[in-house]
């Protein structure tokens, strides 16, 4: 501590990543990068004080090693997996050969490893037996508690190079889910981590199979967050942090880091003051009495904070929050016409601009000046083309907003956080109800967080140019605008629109399908099919019954009815639906031929007309009861290995789904079924029977 003190005062930062080295005393040592230095301290050394030593940098790429192990009561087995040469290392219950292969000091790259299985690693470091290894294990899943409680392990002092990749994915992902959406073989090992026996070879050739799979879907998605990976490597180089380091680091963490923040305590986080360019005149009453409410100490935090607002804008009903504003007209669709235009304005970088043009800032940081500079440097990047800065810096733009509501950050700074959505919904707020005054034709069809999304006639073009134009003007933001040639909603979060040129820009759960991996992959090159490649914040993906998604957008953008997007489909993976049983939940289980038969937890499962099958079931690990798995068909069958072929799938039941979602969409009822011609029917049936 005296020591980063004392190189702080001299302009150099000391950066303790406990990271495991090899000393040439042999001993292991902790590692903290300082520019192109290193500081190094080993057991041998740390009485005598700390030696200078220079860094030598392997590229990671030569050491990347990815890895997952698996426990049982009297064996465990750790697999590694080159990420350049390919080549594998398994080691079964042999802790001093893991020893030896940890000498080389790899960079390992995992799933889950952050909670898991650096922990199993650690006690195999340790000298676990296999039975303690298995307590290990058991703490973590089956107790719930975090690796780093375990009390044999808080003070190992053995660390090593990772990171983990499922930061920043988006949450309650597993890695067999990833494998499924992928179209990638599911299959799970059949040999129990229930055995309370040592495993016969057979068992373990197996329990390799598929440990060797996980780490191979692993590896490819180490491939498909290159474009994440290598924004954290940039922002790493640039701030002097050990690129290893850096990979580690949730984005928020990094984010952190790279602006210089320090945590201070705050305790204000209710006294918020609006801007001071406010036109409070077009603001309802209503809305300032909502937020007064945060002066109001007798109210908790947990129950201000949670409080909505209904209002209606024009005829758009919308929600006032701590979240943002949210409204759309529901269930509404309109086209432009040659008098009528639709557009929509959205606020560039909205949320970063609020920081430093309202001054909303952490206060974490050594000045505002830091965040606005970043800002700069991403617009000169992009306009060079240097995208790999430009991105690295846009990381750093999106993340800082959630990083200031996160008390375990670095930047949290919860008043700053909750002005900058206050101020930004009360500023598109007052626009959209200037424009609702002075333009008489001007119908509100979408409000959300940093946009506006309008309808007009012609004749209040000129008006609506000006009060956006005065907006901008008085509050320094810039808005982009699109016009619009047909816009199909069922709320604010589920939309087509169409523009004049180009592809529909779609959002929702029923519609959007792919993979989000912020940058360009040829999923082909990588052995997959070729998946819709997206982009966005933390990694995604749903390739979940993706026919009917094509369906409901190809009839609401162009009106293909949903009968062809379905019947010309011949892919089977487009048919899929992944049926996950939870955690919640212990076996899942397929009725087959009027019986139960235990299956996975993560299923592939395709709707077929064939009678034998039923439905896929979840049983509660509480109360024991069973539950049908949401969303799947009466009769379902499984293909976790994809052996199946198209003709299996029962198409109709995919157009009926679609169909629904189309009603849901443009607000129609079901159908009424015929119950007179039903009643008719069922009356000859009886009269034949009776006969």
């Amino acid at each position: 501590m005296l020591l980063s003190k004392a190189l702080k005062k001299i302009g150099v930062r000391l950066f303790p990543t406990k990271t495991r080295l090899s000393t040439r005393c042999g001993e292991t040592e902790w590692r903290s990068h300082v520019c192109s230095t290193s500081w190094r301290v080993c057991k041998k050394s740390w009485l005598r004080g700390i030696c200078k030593i220079s860094l030598e940098v392997i590229p990671l790429i030569d050491n990347l090693f990815i890895f997952d192990c698996e426990v049982f009561a009297y064996d465990w087995l750790f697999s590694f997996k080159n990420k350049v040469t390919k080549e594998r290392t398994k080691i079964w219950n042999d802790n001093e050969a893991v020893k030896q292969f940890m000498k080389q000091e790899p960079l390992l790259a995992g799933f889950n490893n952050k909670h898991y299985d650096q922990f199993i690693l650690k006690a195999v470091l340790c000298d676990f037996t296999p039975e303690q290894v298995k307590a290990v294990n058991d703490f973590i899943i089956l107790e719930g508690h975090e690796g780093w409680e375990y009390a044999l392990l808080r003070d190992c002092g053995i660390f090593f190079d990772q990171y983990d990749l499922m930061d920043d994915c988006q949450i309650g992902l597993s890695l067999k889910a990833i494998e499924a959406h992928l179209g990638m073989d599911i299959r799970e090992t059949t040999v129990s981590f229930d055995i309370d026996r040592p495993l016969t070879e057979q068992e373990k050739d197996e329990v390799e199979f598929y440990c060797d799979h996980d780490v191979d879907a692993t590896d490819t998605l180490d491939d498909l967050r290159q474009g994440y990976l290598s924004s954290k490597l940039t922002l790493g180089k640039e701030k002097g942090i050990y690129p290893a380091k850096a990979l580690y680091m949730t984005n928020a963490k990094l984010t952190a880091a790279y602006l210089d923040a320090e945590q201070r305590p705050h305790d204000d986080e209710r006294e918020y003051r609006y801007p001071d360019k406010l036109l409070r005149q077009y603001i309802p009453q209503e809305v300032f009495d909502f937020f007064e409410r945060l002066k109001d100490r007798s109210i908790p935090d947990e129950v201000v904070f949670k409080e909505k607002l209904e209002i209606m804008v024009g005829d758009c009903p919308c929600t006032v929050a701590y979240g943002g504003i949210h409204g759309a007209i529901p269930c509404y669709r309109e086209e432009a016409t040659e008098t009528r235009s639709i557009r929509n304005k959205d606020v560039a970088s909205y949320y970063p601009h609020q920081m430093t043009l309202n001054g909303y800032c952490s206060r974490n940081i050594p000045s505002p000046d830091v965040y606005a500079a970043t800002i700069e440097r991403r617009v000169k990047a992009k306009k060079a083309g240097d995208k790999a800065t430009a991105n690295a810096l846009k990381l750093v733009l999106n993340t800082t907003y959630g990083a200031m509501l996160n008390r375990y950050n670095d930047l949290y700074d919860p008043l700053m956080g909750r002005s900058v959505c206050i101020s930004g919904q009360l500023q598109l707020l007052e626009m959209a109800v200037h424009l609702i005054q002075d333009c008489p034709t001007l119908k509100i069809i979408q409000l959300n967080t940093d946009g506006i999304m309008v309808s007009l006639d012609d004749s209040d073009v000129p008006k609506y140019q000006e009060i956006t134009q005065e907006w901008q003007d008085r509050t320094g933001f810039e808005l982009e605008e699109d016009l619009i040639k047909m816009i199909c909603q069922k709320d604010v979060n589920n939309y087509v629109e169409l523009p004049f040129e180009g592809e529909p820009k779609i959002k929702g759960g029923v519609l959007v399908r792919g993979v989000v991996t912020n940058s360009k992959i040829d999923f082909a090159s990588m052995g997959l099919p070729v998946w819709e490649n997206l982009t966005g914040g933390a990694f995604k993906i749903n390739n979940d019954a993706c026919v009917v998604a094509n369906a409901v957008k190809d009839y609401l953008a162009y009106g293909v009815p949903v009968e062809q997007t379905v019947m010309k489909c011949d892919r089977i993976l487009d048919f899929q639906l992944v049926a996950k049983a939870g955690s919640k939940y212990g076996d899942a289980l397929h009725e087959v031929d009027g019986k139960m038969e235990v299956v996975q937890k993560v299923n592939r499962v395709y709707a077929t007309e064939d009678h034998r099958y039923g439905t896929l079931y979840k049983i509660h690990l509480g109360t024991g009861n069973t539950v049908k798995i949401a969303g799947l068909p009466s009769r379902c069958v499984v293909d976790n290995d994809n052996h199946l072929t198209i003709d299996v799938v029962d198409r109709d039941w995919y157009i009926r789904l679609a169909k629904r979602y189309v009603r849901d969409f443009l607000g129609l009822k079901p159908p009424k079924r015929n119950t007179r011609r039903v009643n008719s029917i069922k009356k000859k049936l009886l009269e034949i029977l009776e006969v």
